[in-house]
């Protein structure tokens, strides 16, 4: 089965203009399924719809957000099944905004059954979301990420939209109070960095596990403001004062490092950095067009690894990302190497933002972006 563009809904009682299926659809109980052992694409995220009531500054969904597609539920549940078979243990049920899918809590649901030893979800926690969470239960989840983009309604709003910062609070509030397993996840930007270090009072305060914070990227609509986006050195500098202000907080934080220094190389190799994900194939994006990506810098492009079609997996044999990454393997993307953790460099970063941050800034080595890194104190 394959993922349709719906006709345009009409708005209704709801305000937000989001389409409703007509009748409810019946699925059968999902089999477990096993992966195979040798399997690739450990973690699924999973875009259900390109529906989101919010127009966020930095969304890398793009024009993705008013082509709104979403997939129907039997859709949602044979892609789940394919990519369980292939490998994949942890699932993140992504959008848009998911909630707003009207079988968002089946889709969760038929995840768990199907054997996803994590089942995730990131939400902005506005009002739509908050009542389908009323609906479930914390065991329906491995955690809930909570989109904060500010540590104060002044820079969350900014970025968000009005009001937004104290409806998430409150939703976070209620997730936490319900025993839900819930994190916070923030993009840094220029107009926000000064005040996301709050984020860490306030999950403290509010029982928060984890927070997260990664770097703008000019993907999506970030294309249109890159006056927001922090340069190498800036982010490098921003992750060191999170490296020395984490462990105040009894909360846990993740950061990508994205960039490093050369000198930082080995902490991250010791941490289990493996390089480039378009490599080691640990991860899938997979959009309601059908379209499957490893690396999220290239969601912009048609280089997509591969394509959905008929609930199956079929390769794409154009131009593709698996090229793109194996290609520097033989010929550095940044003439010449400096670290070996990037082995030859980041072509994606090349192609999508014109250059490697590694020839623009001497000392500066490229991370995958997707790698993640915990702010604590080395042994």
């Amino acid at each position: 089965m394959t993922s349709v563009s719906l006709p345009t809904p009409k708005v209704g009682a709801d305000s937000y203009g989001h389409a409703r299926m007509p009748r409810r659809i019946h699925m059968p109980e999902p089999e477990r399924i096993d992966p195979v052992k040798y399997g690739r694409f450990r973690n699924v995220y999973l875009y259900i719809t390109e529906a989101c009531q919010l127009r966020c500054e930095h969304c890398y969904m793009g024009e993705r957000l008013d082509r709104a597609l979403k997939l129907d539920l039997p859709v949602i549940v044979d892609w789940l099944k394919t990519w369980r078979k292939l490998g994949g243990s942890k699932v993140t049920i992504l959008g848009g905004e998911p909630t707003l899918h009207p079988y968002f809590i089946d889709a969760i649901r038929a995840a768990g059954k199907l054997g996803y030893e994590d089942v995730i979800t990131t939400t902005n926690a506005q009002l739509p979301a908050a009542k389908k969470f009323r609906k479930m239960d914390p065991s329906d989840f491995a955690y809930v990420q909570v989109s904060l983009d500010g540590g104060s309604k002044a820079t969350h709003d900014a970025v968000r939209g009005p009001d937004t910062f104290e409806t998430a609070m409150a939703t976070t509030t209620e997730l936490t109070e319900r025993g839900f397993d819930t994190r916070i996840i923030c993009t840094v930007n220029k107009a926000n960095e000064g005040d996301v270090l709050r984020l860490l009072d306030i999950a403290d305060d509010l029982n928060v596990s984890l927070v997260k914070f990664h770097v703008f990227s000019t993907i999506g609509t970030g294309h249109g403001n890159p006056e927001m986006a922090m340069t190498p050195p800036e982010w490098v500098a921003f992750c060191d004062k999170l490296n020395q202000v984490a462990p105040e907080f009894k909360t846990r934080v993740w950061y990508q490092p994205t960039y490093v220094r050369r000198d930082q190389i080995d902490r991250h190799a010791r941490e289990g950095y493996a390089g480039c994900i378009g490599r080691t194939l640990d991860r899938i994006s997979i959009f309601p067009d059908g379209r499957a990506y490893v690396c999220s810098y290239l969601f912009d492009t048609k280089m997509n690894y591969a394509q959905m079609t008929d609930g199956q997996v079929q390769l794409n044999h154009g131009p593709n990302e698996f090229e793109l990454f194996t290609s520097v393997l033989t010929e550095s993307s940044c003439g010449g190497c400096k670290a070996s953790a990037c082995m030859g460099g980041c072509p994606a970063e090349e192609l999508v933002m014109g250059a490697s941050s590694c020839s623009a800034y001497p000392d500066i080595v490229p991370v995958c972006r997707l790698w993640k890194s915990s702010a604590k104190p080395e042994e």
